[in-house]
């Protein structure tokens, strides 16, 4: 079996809700042979739909992740400005070194996909969707890593705690590829 046809068969043995699907299938089409794709061959207008609730990291195995863009729906429902931020420190202190071990196995050729309870204020706790994808990095540069999470717009302006949000999911799986 090929690394392209292990990429194929993860997402197609995952129960991914719609939109992580459909950015999966569409990540799939990048793919040029065997080679995961390039950063180079994501094209924002065909990602409009996903922008607000995406979050792009340049992510050197082992070593840092920073945010290199964030969607505006992460800015409205943490309260912040993620982009340029050091991603690792940004989690709970009791998290960042699961969270730096996670993303750096993705870099090199996995699939991510988890799901967090989100608290909310008032409202019954929601659990969302989380699926991250990589792509080859540029030459030396670093790899990157796509993260979509499906966040339920109508709650944006009532989470809780966004400490919450960006620590221990309830569930996490690492599909290798190799």
């Amino acid at each position: 079996m090929t690394f392209f046809d292990r990429a194929a068969q993860a997402i197609a043995d995952t129960s991914l809700e719609a939109t992580n699907r459909a950015l999966a299938e569409h990540w799939l089409s990048l793919w040029t042979g065997d080679a995961m794709p390039a950063r180079k061959s994501l094209r924002p207008e065909k990602l409009r739909t996903f922008l607000p609730t995406v979050l792009l990291l340049d992510t050197v195995p082992g070593e840092s992740v920073k945010v290199r863009l964030a969607g505006t729906t992460f800015r409205r429902a943490l309260d912040t400005e993620l982009t340029g931020a050091d991603w690792i420190a940004s989690a709970p202190p009791d998290y960042r070194e699961t969270r730096l071990r996670i993303i750096s196995a993705i870099a090199l050729g996995a699939v991510g996909i988890g799901h967090r309870r989100v608290e909310m204020r008032g409202e019954d706790d929601y659990v969302c969707e989380e699926i991250l994808l990589p792509f080859a990095a540029d030459g030396d540069g670093p790899a990157t890593v796509l993260v979509h999470v499906n966040w339920q717009p109508e709650h944006l302006s009532v989470v809780r705690s966004a400490t919450q949000a960006l620590g221990n999911p309830l569930d996490f799986k690492v599909l290798p590829l190799h």
